[in-house]
């Protein structure tokens, strides 16, 4: 969703997108973000329009989806007392490609650290709150 706000948030993350043009995600990425703009539109939290600018958005980056094996599924259960399933999978993808986790969850920067987990995190953070 901080792809969609007008915060200084959502300046970050688009600012974050456009900076590096070699991403990488875990396969259910796109399904996930899809989910998430419906689910934000039903609730009034987007507006239609600019959920489909977005759904436009998503369906055309350049992102390497990597598919889930037994590695990855196993690290990402390991940490689930922490770490969602969903979001443990993106923090073993990059772990895995020595990749930077960018997110605005700081729950989830903290978990990996108390979990000692070998992975960057950049936690975009909005000045305003």
């Amino acid at each position: 969703m901080a792809l969609t706000s007008g915060t200084s948030q959502g300046d970050a993350a688009r600012a974050a997108l456009q900076d590096d043009d070699s991403w990488l995600a875990p396969a259910h990425m796109p399904g996930e973000v899809l989910r998430t703009l419906h689910k934000a539109v039903l609730r009034k939290q987007l507006a239609p329009e600019d959920a489909e600018a977005a759904a436009d958005t998503v369906t055309a980056l350049a992102i390497e989806y990597v598919l889930p094996d037994a590695l990855l599924l196993r690290t990402a259960w390991a940490w689930r007392h922490n770490i969602s399933i969903y979001d443990g999978l993106y923090v073993a993808v990059a772990a895995e490609h020595s990749a930077t986790v960018i997110t605005v969850d700081s729950r989830l920067a903290s978990a990996t650290d108390q979990l000692d987990i070998p992975v960057a995190i950049t936690l975009l953070r909005d000045p305003q709150t």
